[in-house]
């Protein structure tokens, strides 16, 4: 938690609330990717949301969704019925917590790591993209490029027992010989490397059909890279945040998937990492492709395959 950040709280304790002020609405906290699409959800659940709340002082009284950018001891002192946390930072989001009881706060108070381990929009859609896959018979194993800590590959591998499951990933974070301009101030070298091919392997519940490809995509395609037939894969994973390889995912990827079949597409609508979605925006343009965005905090987007399936 910044300095900023608490002595903006720690000034609300001197606020006291006005008669007539109380919102009776929703105060989101942060206005970064996380926040914009908690308030797409919430507005589509007919949820009224008044106004976000920022510790970036750069952004207070500016407007988001049309809505106001706040300091907390504004917020504070209109005391609104429920404050969600919309910050990634499980740690920042419990301080954040603290702080708001601390002054006093009745309200509600949700936090984003809660509200995902219950509505995991990605997940249910790959549940989902997976019943489609077996009702229509598209054939293909699975795949996922950028498996970092492998927990949505163990789902793969869970949804798919039946199929092989293979894991692209260097297992070291980013490779420097990746990272653009396009893709953000969060690229740097050797990021998400707290990781091991033993630790992923370890969650997989049918580890006799995973098969681990360690290395540098599209090196590490090894024998591979040579299998040009359409109908290799019935469903791809890609979560390379990064422009070359959600770009080298796409060229490899979709010419080998199956019809009928479907690429996932994490990072779409980051703003944290850019260079993935104008990845994906270029060779949509270029093959004359569209994908469909999902209102998730993944910024997921889902690539189909026309035709196939029985």
């Amino acid at each position: 938690m910044g300095t900023a950040m608490i002595s903006v709280v720690t000034a609300a304790r001197k606020k006291t609330s006005k008669a007539g002020q109380r919102m009776n609405g929703i105060v989101i906290f942060g206005a970064g990717q996380a926040g914009m699409t908690l308030y797409r959800l919430l507005q589509r659940g007919g949820r009224r949301v008044e106004a976000f709340a920022d510790n970036n002082r750069l952004l207070w009284h500016t407007q988001k969704e049309g809505l106001p950018v706040l300091p907390m001891e504004e917020v504070l002192a209109l005391e609104p019925e429920e404050i969600y946390v919309a910050v990634v930072n499980e740690t920042a989001q419990k301080e954040i917590q603290m702080l708001l009881a601390e002054q006093g706060y009745e309200g509600r108070i949700i936090l984003l790591s809660d509200l995902k381990k219950r509505y995991n929009i990605r997940l249910a859609t790959a549940r989902l993209l997976a019943e489609e896959i077996r009702r229509r018979r598209v054939p293909g194993d699975i795949a996922e490029l950028g498996v970092y800590q492998g927990a949505f590959a163990e789902e793969l591998n869970r949804l798919f027992p039946d199929r092989t499951l293979y894991l692209f990933d260097t297992f070291s974070g980013f490779d420097e010989r990746d990272i653009q301009a396009a893709d953000g101030k969060m690229a740097q070298p050797g990021r998400f490397s707290d990781t091991s091919v033993q630790a992923v392997m370890a969650r997989m519940p049918y580890p006799e059909k995973t098969v681990i490809r360690q290395g540098y995509f599209p090196d590490s395609l090894g024998e591979m890279a040579a299998e040009t037939y359409e109908g290799r894969f019935a469903l791809v994973s890609l979560d390379t945040d990064l422009y070359q390889p959600t770009m080298a995912g796409l060229s490899y990827f979709y010419s080998r998937v199956s019809p009928g079949g479907y690429i996932l597409l994490d990072d779409y609508n980051s703003p944290q990492f850019p260079g993935a979605g104008k990845a994906v925006q270029e060779f949509c343009e270029r093959e004359g492709l569209s994908v469909v965005p999902l209102c998730d905090l993944h910024g997921t987007a889902v690539l189909a395959k026309y035709g196939g399936g029985q």
